[in-house]
């Protein structure tokens, strides 16, 4: 060793937010912990202390003042370092792109306000793997370091780099640290070690090594503080000092303006463990996706509504998506924690429906009491969130149209649209399809009484047979059979294609042995294989003109175990060119995995996967094209979609998700998981009290997933549509008539061309201006047009912030904007 070898010494408490143990106990953990590393400060000055988590400060500043107090002093004094800048260390592959950017978002506006301190290190250790588009998310954020040790928890194939460039799908690059040990050193063991092996394998003679207790908090004693001074002076020793995570990076830096040439990663950080944590915990992820998407939605319209003499409700808005925000902690989405820790997640849940729920009615309503409903009859009025024009079914309660046995529904032409009535959780629900509801605005339909029920002649046809049931609109053909409740035909009709393989059936549910003594919530473990090969009943329960549904029942019984009960209903509405399938399940059989699979009469040697504001095209494992990296990920995550496209043939299909996340393809088959039934995890795992053996995902489910064929591939079909199609409904409320200034159907933004797509739309964090996030879909480089209903006075390009970039000048109501390829862009509209 020589003293250019230097070793930063990095303080640190790892924290989980809540696994083993309940939110309450972290609160108190953070509380011991924070308090030893200020004791510690006290006595050794040359001491530095990193933690993250926004979250954790919160609780301090809230509980215990003194001791927030004091880290204010010591981060002022630069003893106390603040990483991370996120409200928690969040799952970063089944959180959403907006709800990343908003743990950023709300985490470092929370350390400037209390702290004065601009965070530049991400800090990510113990998360299970890294979304593509992150790098980028990070940089917009004013992120320009990362810092993981998760990558070293590979079961095959090493990640290859601990010191490189990571690189999103833009471009847009940070430095990034893989540590060479662990986030949680005890003792010195391995410095020297880890300190060569960087040394031999990159040429590194800077190591990060963070040390102290963690998990369930600890961090540094002053044992360890004193064998760290003590081995500092002997006399072969590297370089040692106390130090700041961004001092480690800022030397980094430094070595490559040298000359020093760094690796570029441009992938995701997949972690070839864990890859349970997509499915295991299924109600927490379809809260989590429920969740995001109703938020978007209460500001987007809370934001329209505010032009219109609403209140913005920015303090409700905050503390739904903080609530949100702490539920994305990894070991909380992925589906990793006790019991309780599930039980406390449930009830922030319900607190954040009930609020978006409040906002977003409250918000339709304000807009709607200033919308023309003149006429005979009372309005529907079907609101779209999305940007841009669509299609969609629309509910409503019948008995919010008043004591009325029939009744007539009109578009704006006057034209009689086909409805039905449908039971759901025992009411009676009308139905009917809205058509070209207005990019980001609103549609009229007119309900009027009438005397007696009107036939409506639609594409729907239906036709069974003793053994098979067929059922068609003007897309699609599809034939079930009797026998298994399994789909043996799917075929495109426009497209004159055949989805299936003949030779195989679809939509048959897999039954997979999934068992093992240690992490079963986190890692696969896959045995015997079942399938469901004969349905108890299958029967027509909708019988048009809008949607006919065929219901599957189907049991499961093991041989020492009690029934599960799978019933699926398959949908086939008219002009819609989607298959929806609704699965409600009673599930109680431990230790499997449930998979639903369609064997494809298609082939192709990569599939593409929806990602966090963006998409990842991957390689089929066992293609002959797949490198070693790729035939590891057998199986990976998702958000809305995944897409399989024969290039040959010119044709694909997009598998449609509204809460799932987990995924397979092999032999030309798409398959997704459904639910895993592992143990919770073992307290005892930390020395932590132990509690009762629990099977997780006992009892029932509720969940949908469609299929959307196509011609060409998922960018000329625009899937990315079609899967944000499936999860933000339209939305809809009743109003009576009376004058108003808005007409009777209206765009409050279009954007155009049809590959940027407007997520965001909100109220500024410290101003009434309006924020803008758009992001571009299909790699492309983009000129783009967007539309206001009135000339902005000013708008600006921000980061991800909202801090001031540059001015952008418009033309009246017209704003033209350059987005490059996968670039997400922020804008602030001063109207």
């Amino acid at each position: 060793m020589n003293k250019k070898d230097t070793c930063f010494m990095v303080g640190h408490a790892h924290i989980d937010a809540a696994w083993l143990w309940p939110v309450e106990e972290t609160i108190e953990v953070c509380h011991c912990t924070f308090s030893s590393a200020l004791k510690i400060m006290e006595e050794y000055p040359h001491f530095y202390f990193s933690q993250s988590s926004a979250q954790y400060y919160e609780w301090m500043e809230e509980k215990f003042p003194q001791v927030f107090e004091k880290i204010k002093k010591q981060v002022k004094e630069g003893h106390w370092d603040i990483i991370g800048g996120m409200w928690v260390e969040p799952d970063c592959n089944l959180s959403s792109g907006e709800s990343l950017v908003r743990q950023i978002l709300y985490g470092k506006r929370y350390f400037l306000e209390k702290f004065g301190v601009e965070v530049e290190v991400a800090w990510l250790p113990d998360t299970f793997g890294f979304c593509w588009t992150l790098p980028q998310i990070f940089k917009k954020s004013g992120i320009r370091y990362f810092v993981t040790s998760k990558l070293n928890w590979q079961t095959t194939l090493r990640f290859p780099y601990h010191i490189f460039w990571w690189q999103a799908p833009d471009g847009s690059k940070i430095l990034a640290c893989q540590t060479v040990g662990g986030y949680g050193h005890t003792s010195l063991d391995g410095l020297k070690r880890e300190l060569n092996f960087l040394k031999k394998h990159q040429g590194i003679n800077y190591l990060l090594f963070i040390y102290g207790v963690g998990d369930h908090g600890g961090g540094p004693t002053k044992e360890m503080i004193e064998e760290i001074i003590k081995f500092s002076s002997q006399e072969n020793a590297p370089r040692i000092l106390f130090s700041k995570a961004e001092d480690y990076f800022n030397n980094l830096e430094k070595l490559s303006k040298e000359g020093k040439t760094l690796p570029v990663v441009s992938d995701e950080l997949y972690l070839k463990t864990h890859r349970g944590t997509y499915t295991s915990q299924a109600k927490v992820k379809l809260n989590n996706r429920k969740s995001e998407c109703l938020l978007e939605n209460a500001e987007k319209f809370a934001s329209i509504a505010k032009r219109y003499g609403l209140t913005y409700p920015q303090k409700g808005l905050e503390l739904a998506w903080k609530k949100l925000l702490f539920n994305l902690f990894h070991d909380i989405l992925a589906g990793s924690s006790i019991p309780k820790v599930y039980q406390d997640s449930e009830k922030d849940y319900t607190e954040v429906f009930r609020i978006g729920k409040k906002i977003l009615f409250s918000s339709l309503k304000q807009i709607a009491g200033n919308i023309n409903t003149k006429g005979e009859g009372k309005s529907i009025l079907v609101f779209n969130s999305l940007s841009w024009d669509r299609d969609g079914l629309v509910k409503t309660k019948l008995s919010s149209l008043g004591d009325i046995a029939f009744v007539r529904i009109l578009d704006e032409k006057k034209k009689i649209i086909p409805y039905q009535i449908i039971e759901e959780d025992g009411r009676k629900i009308l139905i009917f399809l809205a058509r070209n509801v207005p990019s980001l605005g609103y549609k009229e339909y007119k309900v009027i009484p009438i005397a007696k029920k009107e036939i409506f002649q639609t594409d729907l046809t239906l036709r069974e047979q003793e053994n098979s049931i067929e059922l068609k609109n003007e897309f699609y053909r599809i034939i079930i059979e009797k026998k298994s409740g399994h789909l043996t035909s799917v075929y495109d009709k426009l497209n004159k294609k055949e989805l299936l393989d003949n030779s195989r059936k679809g939509g048959a549910f897999q039954i997979y042995e999934d068992f093992s003594l240690t992490e079963s919530a986190w890692n696969i473990w896959l045995g015997r294989l079942e399938e469901l090969k004969n349905a108890e009943k299958v029967e027509i329960i909708e019988e048009g003109p809008l949607r006919y549904s065929a219901r599957i029942k189907y049991i499961y019984k093991e041989k020492k175990g009690t029934s599960s009960i799978l019933i699926q209903e398959i949908r086939l509405c008219s002009n819609l060119p989607v298959i929806e399938f609704k699965i409600n399940l009673d599930w109680q059989a431990p230790h499997k995995m449930l998979k639903v699979a369609f064997p494809l009469n298609l082939h192709a040697e990569e599939a593409t996967y929806n990602i966090p504001y963006g998409t990842i095209q991957r390689k089929i494992p066992t293609s002959p094209e797949a490198d070693t990296t790729e035939r590891v990920k057998w199986e990976v995550s998702a958000l809305k979609w995944i897409d399989y496209t024969d290039k040959e043939k010119n044709y694909g299909v997009s598998l449609l998700s509204d809460s799932r996340y987990g995924f397979d393809v092999k032999d030309d088959t798409i398959r997704m998981s459904l639910l895993r039934t592992p143990d919770y995890p073992d307290p005892l795992m930390m020395d932590l009290k132990e509690q009762p053996p629990q099977i997780m995902d006992q009892g029932k489910h509720i969940f949908s997933y469609a299929l959307f064929p196509h011609k060409g591939n998922w960018k000329e079909a625009n899937s990315m549509r079609k899967g944000y199609e499936f999860n933000y409904l339209l939305l809809s409320i009743i109003e009576p008539s009376h004058s108003g200034p808005l007409p009777k159907g209206f765009s409050f933004i279009k954007i155009y061309p049809e590959n940027i797509i407007l997520k965001v739309i909100k109220k500024a964090e410290d101003s009434e201006t309006l924020i803008l996030r758009a992001y571009e879909t299909i790699g492309q480089k983009t000129q783009a047009q967007i539309l206001f209903p009135e000339s902005p006075l000013e708008i600006w390009e921000t980061d991800m912030m909202e801090r001031e970039i540059s001015n952008l000048p418009t033309e009246e109501k017209l704003l033209k904007i350059s987005f490059g390829a996968y670039e997400i862009k922020t804008l602030k509209v001063i109207i």
